[in-house]
């Protein structure tokens, strides 16, 4: 029997690649993997400070795995670049959740300002989906959340003292 079913599991990779950003190594990446029967389940970037992570989630063949992780060490040694492979059987990665969006502002951000945030975040039973920089001068954030409701999420906000180290906007 044979089940299309979101929630099957199958035998995939999860496949870190880390380094100092340069043009092409997302391609090369996937070049590796091309000729492979795989699939890409998941996949997500961030650069920071020029460097690059990189993760990609992929379906596979297990009698395949060998085969990748010596094309991927192989790359990760041509490129100057660590490359790190996790096979299990796993669920299809689920769809992403409807989010809320927070815009923070701050001229000099201190982790007391995110530890106030994410813990009322966390009293209201939100999750983060996201945390990225958007802007700087002043330092600019957003956060996307999932789990609680605007209501709840402004309620608990609304009890943080900001003064005039940073503001918090939700929305936007």
């Amino acid at each position: 029997m044979t089940t299309s079913s979101r929630e099957a599991e199958q035998f995939s990779g999860l496949i870190l690649l880390t380094g100092e950003d340069k043009p092409g190594l997302a391609h090369a990446l996937f070049e590796a993997l091309s000729p492979f029967s795989v699939t890409v389940m998941d996949l997500d970037q961030i650069i920071i400070k020029g460097r690059l992570i990189l993760t990609v989630q992929i379906s596979a063949n297990p009698a395949h795995q060998d085969a990748i992780e010596e094309d991927l060490n192989a790359l990760a040694a041509s490129l100057g670049v660590d490359i790190a492979a996790v096979f299990s059987t796993s669920t299809t990665p689920q769809e992403k959740p409807d989010t809320l969006i927070l815009k923070l502002s701050s001229a000099k951000l201190h982790p007391k300002h995110l530890m106030q945030i994410t813990g009322k975040l966390f009293e209201a039973g939100a999750n983060i989906e996201d945390l990225s920089r958007t802007g700087t001068g002043p330092l600019e954030v957003t956060i996307k959340i999932s789990g609680a409701t605007e209501n709840k999420v402004q309620a608990v906000l609304a009890t943080i003292d900001a003064g005039t180290d940073f503001s918090l906007n939700p929305g936007a």
